[in-house]
């Protein structure tokens, strides 16, 4: 019985055979550049290498808090299966509407001096327009919960 010889292709051989993997799945391979070009260009690219650069950092905090580690991973699983749903576009918005809504808030939230209002206060409260813009976007948040979670 004769054994089949396993001869190895030469650097040109393997060269060839990549390039023509490349060329039969350029248009792919195109779409994938642009969507990474526009993911580097908006900063997403850099803020996944921060984490990653970090993440000895990043798990070491984790690990201090059980209950933080299983909500993080929690929410970890299911923002990635939320992730595996979205475009390049909707990802680039969702992370100007984080970025935006989260610098703001970092800069004009004040827990510390939050007091407990009544009826009348929150009557009062309904008067001012950041409230009511707050309230506007509650709403909209909301009625997109709702209309997802309606159409499972």
């Amino acid at each position: 019985m004769a054994q089949a010889q396993q001869v190895e292709k030469s650097p040109d051989e393997k060269l060839a055979d990549a390039l023509n993997v490349l060329v039969q799945n350029i248009d792919e391979i195109k779409g994938l550049l642009d969507q990474l070009i526009e993911l580097k260009r908006s900063g997403v690219i850099d803020a996944l290498m921060l984490i990653v650069n970090r993440f000895e950092e990043v798990i070491q905090y984790l690990f201090q808090d059980p209950a933080i580690f299983r909500l993080l991973s929690i929410l970890v699983d299911g923002s990635l299966q939320a992730m595996n749903k979205l475009d390049t576009q909707d990802v680039l918005k969702l992370k100007s509407l984080v970025q935006d809504l989260g610098g703001c808030l970092g800069k004009n939230i004040d827990l510390t001096n939050a007091k407990p209002i009544g009826l009348m206060g929150l009557w009062s409260a309904l008067s001012d327009k950041d409230v009511q813009r707050g309230l506007g976007i509650t709403i909209a948040l909301l009625k997109a919960l709702g209309k997802c979670s309606s159409s499972k």
